[in-house]
């Protein structure tokens, strides 16, 4: 079982000295007026499972047939001129065989991005190093897959959500240490970093973030008005916070309390439990719709709604179950909605798949790649 999967199970109400005037939460356009969105229907997204299927049996865009195969992660943030990059985790790189399986040598690194044109079909992988010796695209690129105690992996980022912002595209980044724990829970998250990268994607400068609270900040990123809202999860539950458009970067955030907005981390609120490791917060309708997996293991995926972007969230309703999960195969974790690629009155979002026994991975590599689904709202 890959890190990212360990990672995925594991997991101050009061105004601080020193807090802002409470401020009402942004709502929706229309919330209030609208009724709340309602799921009506989940369908697989046919065409993003297809075509991913076979970006990755084809080589990941590499004329070597070394790209990407299989990751987890599948965060997704759209580019100027509409493009969308694909931030993944914890990636298996080709070529796979004919009956898609994949060679226990086949390369692995921790993290890639794939970028797609507007239409979200994947066109190419982007890692560092080069087609014939790829690396992790950001951080240390493990000498050996972390199940292969002939490895090492000292320390390493996990992508997280990103957003463009500032002019350059700036993607959350966990980094995380081994410990003397038995795998594959034998490392640890230590702080959150983010990656300003250059135009190309290929040049990233990395600024430290906030990590007090054990809260890790960026698994959603949301832009209402004038701000980009942070989600975060400690826990199983999430947190809110928020920058001014333009300066994501600078330590300048402001966290919701509960009843209004504070600069002092710490007095971060939790608003709602039971959340994933990852998890969406989209406005549909003029409200704000949350996607969840449980906070630990489970097979179903929920949705709650809110008329603001720090809630009150409804009581989630269980509106999917994975048909993958079941014995090893673990489904679903890390949600993630992709609004740049859905219609109106929908919501595209994806889910992880992953086993816990990493021979379920190379026999079919297609029990390491996202699952695309279309959630079709009502009134």
């Amino acid at each position: 079982m890959t890190a990212v999967l360990a990672a995925a199970v594991l997991g101050i109400d009061a105004l601080a000295p020193g807090a802002l005037a409470s401020t009402p939460p942004h709502s929706g356009q229309g919330a209030g007026i609208r009724q709340a969105p309602v799921v009506t229907s989940v369908v697989p997204d046919e065409r993003l499972n297809a075509a991913w299927r076979a970006f990755g049996d084809s080589g990941g865009g590499w004329t070597n047939h070394r790209g990407w195969a299989a990751s987890d992660g599948t965060y997704s943030a759209t580019l100027p001129g509409r493009r969308v990059a694909w931030l993944l985790n914890d990636t298996f790189l080709g070529p796979v065989n004919a009956d898609e399986s994949l060679p226990k040598d086949a390369g692995f690194v921790h993290n890639t991005i794939v970028t797609a044109g507007r239409d979200g079909l994947p066109e190419t992988t982007l890692t560092g190093g080069t087609h014939d010796a790829p690396q992790s695209l950001i951080g240390e690129t493990p000498s050996a897959p972390p199940w292969d105690p002939s490895g090492t992996n000292d320390t390493w980022y996990w992508n997280g959500d990103g957003i463009m912002d500032g002019g350059k595209l700036r993607l959350f980044e966990y980094a995380q240490v081994p410990t003397d724990d038995p795998p594959p829970w034998n490392f640890t998250w230590v702080r959150t970093d983010i990656a300003s990268f250059s135009h190309d994607l290929r040049n990233a400068k990395v600024t430290h973030g906030y990590d007090e609270g054990n809260v890790s900040w960026g698994v959603e990123l949301t832009r209402v008005g004038g701000y980009i809202y942070i989600y975060g999860v400690e826990s199983g539950h999430m947190h809110v916070a928020r920058a001014r458009v333009g300066h994501l970067v600078d330590r300048s955030w402001e966290f919701y309390t509960g009843s209004g907005w504070s600069h002092d981390s710490t007095a971060s609120a939790r608003v709602t439990d039971n959340v994933g490791a990852s998890y969406s917060v989209t406005e549909v309708n003029g409200y704000y719709v949350l996607t969840t997996s449980d906070a630990y293991l489970g097979h179903d995926i929920y949705v709650a709604t809110a008329p603001t972007p720090v809630g009150p969230f409804t009581n989630r309703t269980d509106v999917y179950t994975a048909p993958e999960g079941g014995g090893d195969i673990y489904a679903p974790y890390n949600i993630a909605a992709h609004p740049e690629l859905s219609r109106p009155g929908e919501l595209v979002i994806s889910y992880n798949v992953n086993s816990q026994k990493i021979d379920d991975l190379y026999a079919n590599i297609n029990n390491n790649r996202a699952r695309f689904l279309d959630l079709r709202f009502g009134r």
